[in-house]
């Protein structure tokens, strides 16, 4: 995650992963899920409410799963791609 310009994140539930974008034109698959009916509600809800909220939402990074220490913040805002 260093040195990237992180846009959004979005949850794309036909491949059971989330989709980070950085600059411009760069994707990356940066988490896979298990695809169970229970997840796919959850992305689509999460999905959603980010749509809802204007596209705001955030991504933040903890050092493992017990800690309740934030290392890294990101607050990002998915934005329609500018017309060409």
């Amino acid at each position: 995650m260093n040195g990237l310009e992180v846009c959004s994140i979005e949850a794309d539930t036909s491949r059971a992963c989330l989709i980070i974008s950085v600059g411009i034109s760069t994707r990356y698959v940066y988490a896979t899920y298990k695809k169970t009916p229970m997840t796919t509600t959850e992305a689509e809800a999460w999905e959603s409410a980010k749509k809802s909220y204007g596209g705001l939402h955030f991504l933040a990074i903890q050092e493992d799963l017990d800690s309740d220490d934030c290392v890294g913040f990101w607050l990002l805002l998915d934005l329609p791609p500018p017309p060409v």
